[in-house]
């Protein structure tokens, strides 16, 4: 709990601590012309949880730090503030400290820890030959919304339309998905910089290669309004190499996938094998990953 002093004061817990951080940065994240202030603080909790998420653990505590424009209106600042709190509380997540500054643009960051499971924390580098590869959710949604947003296509207050921006804006970190799949995954990442560029660090770090199936790539169903809007659109490079779904990428012994769907499924997910970790080169579709990694985001890459 925050304690009115320099720090905030809390007694460890016992079993290992998660421990993760990441930045939003106007101009670079997001923008002030579509993302209010609870959008930002929402998604700003958001991708730190689906980190802990990832490592199959629980997020914990967290502080924040904000800095904005002197003629920043004290509204948007209100609303972060909301929106940080909002995700907190359906998280049961302690938000307890942080500070406040001005700058030359928006900028927030949190710190957050979390709790690893029983069984510890799932890694990246547990991958095995013949493992079945899957994804929690759908895929594309988020870029799909980015879409929507920065081209201003068809502000007409669709249900398609608000699913996807709400993909983008209002992300939810599969926590609970993260903690029931920690039984059972080998090696586990969440998707914030998109399937292929994510897939490629737990290929690297698991010293294997894969097989993925475009085909079974479980796309966001409100893509199909998108592409009827947008006509050179395409859906399945969008789930591949946009980033921000915040959904689980996960290995697991493929005789535990029907138990693992089920258990997901209890909790209204579904769980889609996408392919297979192999021995061999890296593959998505029939192209090599390293080509469809070109076209994803990575940062100081991007700019």
């Amino acid at each position: 709990m925050w304690s009115g002093d320099d720090t905030a004061l809390f007694p460890a817990p016992e079993g290992e601590l998660l421990f993760t951080t990441d930045l939003m940065v106007e101009d670079v994240d997001f923008r002030t012309s579509y993302s209010n202030g609870f959008d930002v603080g929402w998604k700003l909790i958001a991708a730190n949880a689906s980190d802990i998420a990832a490592m199959g653990g629980r997020p914990w505590r967290a502080v924040a730090s904000v800095a904005v424009r002197p003629e920043t209106e004290v509204a948007f600042v209100d609303d972060l503030a909301s929106g940080m709190a909002a995700l907190c509380r359906k998280l049961d997540l302690g938000l307890v400290g942080g500070d406040f500054s001005s700058g030359r643009e928006i900028s927030a960051s949190v710190a957050m820890i979390g709790i690893a499971g029983e069984g510890g924390p799932v890694l990246r580098n547990g991958a095995r030959v013949g493992d079945a590869l899957c994804v929690t959710g759908t895929l594309g949604g988020a870029a799909g919304g980015l879409l929507v947003l920065e081209e201003g296509i068809d502000a007409d207050g669709s249900e398609d339309r608000e699913a996807l921006v709400a993909a983008s804006q209002r992300p939810r970190p599969r926590v609970a998905e993260g903690r029931v799949l920690a039984g059972y995954a080998r090696a586990m990442i969440d998707l914030s910089d998109g399937l292929a560029v994510d897939l490629g660090h737990l290929a690297e770090a698991s010293g294997v290669g894969c097989e993925i199936d475009l085909d079974a790539m479980p796309l966001n169903r409100s893509l199909t309004w998108l592409c009827d809007r947008r006509l050179d659109t395409d859906p399945v490079a969008l789930a591949v190499t946009g980033g921000e779904d915040f959904e689980l990428l996960l290995s697991l012994d493929a005789s535990d996938l029907s138990e693992a769907r089920a258990r997901v499924g209890e909790l209204g997910t579904t769980l889609t094998q996408i392919g297979v970790v192999t021995g061999g080169p890296a593959r998505i579709g029939d192209r090599d990953l390293d080509e469809w990694r070109a076209a994803g985001w990575q940062h100081l890459h991007n700019r």
